[in-house]
């Protein structure tokens, strides 16, 4: 067999190994990439520049525009949008700007090491502090149209904010048009207000790869969904499947994760938002894991807790028996 004559396949880890994220970003962006400045989107309609580049908790490099449904774009996505190229075809595509597959084994050392002496910000947890209050009967009928009763709140740690600090500065006032809850995991917290746009929705001092609803799993169990919210593990939960979440669509399931959940239940299924960044997100899981991935039809709603909130518990029953993860 001539190895020679074999093609090696690029992937995005190999890539990010030679190139580093921001080289990759900052070419097809074409402008250079710096944190705090504020961008406008150069792929869509935009006069108002009010994207940015952030790094992630577990190391990514984003292009954050908040006006899309999106949300997150990574290097490759940006390439993509660029060029017009789809993956895996944009990684050939990246391969010959950089004229990759001309460089003989030196100088991608060479790269890699220039790669490896680029500076990455740490990311430290967002400092939170909070003062808590007690639901009353707007936030109770709010939990409900998804299925979450007072109890279940209590049982995965859910409590509802009077004024939240990050950083020691005030990021949030009891507002009962503007509520806002906390989850829990460990010592860490995450700040969830469901009527507040994209950009101030979220809040979280989550770090690497926490599964929400982790704590509350049964030792051992038959069928484990992996989902996207707490909010959709509790409504799961209220049907008798047990469920866990990732931090989101765009974090991946660690190794150790993954050994220790298929450790304690004999079937994982994957069960995202029915758009497609959930799909995506899902795929990019299942090809790694092998774990399969739930589809339902999107006009029942975008996630297992839309649905029992946009059709009731029947509904999502009835889905989940066609799903066969309810007998």
């Amino acid at each position: 067999m001539n190895l020679e004559s074999l093609e090696i396949r690029p992937s995005v880890q190999s890539i990010y190994s030679l190139l580093g994220q921001e080289r990759v970003m900052s070419f097809y962006f074409n402008d250079e990439i710096r944190l705090g400045k504020k961008y406008v989107n150069p792929f869509r309609k935009d006069t108002n520049a009010s994207c940015i580049f952030r790094w992630s908790q577990s190391g990514n490099l984003y292009f954050v525009d908040y006006a899309t449904e999106k949300v997150y774009y990574t290097p490759i996505d940006v390439a993509c949008m660029r060029t017009g190229y789809q993956y895996p075809d944009i990684l050939y595509k990246i391969e010959s700007d950089f004229q990759l597959t001309s460089l003989n084994l030196e100088d991608k050392e060479r790269l890699k090491m220039e790669t490896k002496l680029s500076v990455v910000p740490e990311i430290k947890p967002a400092n939170i502090k909070l003062k808590l209050t007690k639901f009353n009967k707007k936030d109770l009928a709010y939990w409900g149209n998804f299925g979450i009763s007072e109890s279940m709140l209590k049982f995965y740690d859910i409590r509802k904010v009077d004024k939240a600090w990050i950083a020691d500065e005030i990021w949030y006032l009891n507002n009962e048009f503007d509520p806002c809850y906390r989850y829990k995991e460990k010592d860490k917290f995450k700040l969830y207000r469901p009527f507040a746009d994209k950009k101030n929705k979220f809040r979280s001092s989550y770090f690497g790869g926490i599964l929400e609803g982790y704590t509350q799993l049964p030792h051992k169990g038959e069928i484990l969904v992996i989902t996207k919210g707490l909010k959709d593990v509790m409504t799961l939960s209220s049907l008798g499947i047990n469920a866990v979440a990732v931090r989101s669509e765009n974090t991946p399931l660690s190794e150790n994760a993954y050994e220790i959940l298929q450790s304690r239940f004999n079937k994982l299924y994957l069960w995202f938002d029915a758009d497609e960044a959930g799909k995506i997100g899902c795929t990019k899981i299942m090809d790694k894991y092998k774990i399969p991935c739930l589809f339902h039809e999107e006009r029942w709603g975008k996630d297992p807790s839309d649905i029992y909130k946009n059709y009731g518990k029947e509904k999502l029953i009835e889905i989940c028996k066609q799903l066969e993860i309810l007998s």
